[in-house]
């Protein structure tokens, strides 16, 4: 408990990404969504960032906020990977340095404040896409141990043409780099998924060197954590297990 007010961490992230995508006509795999993306991301970190610090004016920073990157002047566009600048302009909309000015004067009051977490839960409640995962079918079956139901997309009547599912994707290169543009701002590694449908391949069987690939594409855009590789198993249906999650989510 002292720990945790010593840190006072948050870790909020979105929910809805891939309506949000969709109703905007954008797509993972082509990079038409990482423009968007990058001035997404900057905004929701650069405002929690200004929120906390407005707060620790107010009633001071956690007490380990000395432990902090953000405690010796340093802020996510300083210490992210310059190979997103590849994937996105650096074009920052917020003045940052208005913010870290501030920082230093007033310091934060919570030690972290993103995390992209999957956000089972908070999707079904509010009927949105997983976390900033693409749709594996517009209409999914899903579990939990109060039972199954069938969960649609948002407005999938109007958008059903302009979702990208995951296994119309041609690979995993696209959903990746948009990590990455996340992970410039997120302050807390993204545990990102990649997804492999074994007909696609010779013998049914996902080649040892698409899966180092994506590895290495991961690693070397700057990506943190990588999560589950999943496999599609053609039998139509897709169920995924309830799960809770401790941070919040800000639905797009």
């Amino acid at each position: 408990a002292e720990v945790s007010k010593d840190r006072r961490a948050l870790g909020v992230g979105i929910i809805n990404y891939a309506y949000a995508l969709a109703k905007r006509g954008l797509k993972y795999s082509d990079g038409s969504a990482n423009e968007y993306t990058h001035k997404l991301m900057e905004s929701v970190q650069f405002n929690l960032l200004k929120a906390s610090c407005n707060l620790a004016e107010e009633k001071g920073a956690c007490n380990l906020f000395k432990d902090t990157l953000y405690s010796k002047g340093q802020l996510p566009i300083d210490w992210y990977n310059k190979a997103v600048d590849k994937l996105a302009e650096n074009k920052l909309q917020q003045n940052w340095e208005e913010l870290r000015t501030n920082i230093k004067l007033h310091g934060l009051r919570n030690s972290t404040l993103t995390a992209l977490m999957p956000a089972e839960t908070s999707s079904q409640i509010s009927n949105s896409t997983n976390g900033i995962e693409p749709v594996k079918k517009l209409t999914v079956t899903k579990g939990s141990k109060e039972g199954r139901f069938k969960q649609v997309a948002p407005d999938v009547q109007e958008l059903y043409n302009k979702y990208e599912l995951v296994w119309d994707m041609p690979n995993n290169t696209g959903y990746i780099n948009l990590c990455a543009i996340m992970q410039k701002f997120v302050d807390q590694g993204i545990s990102l998924n990649t997804n492999y449908n074994p007909a696609d391949y010779e013998g049914n069987l996902v080649p040892f060197n698409v899966l180092v690939g994506d590895i290495i594409t991961a690693y070397k855009t700057g990506n943190k954590t990588m999560y589950y590789h999943n496999t599609y198993d053609g039998s139509g249906e897709e169920e995924t297990e309830d799960e809770g999650c401790a941070g919040g989510a800000c639905k797009l």
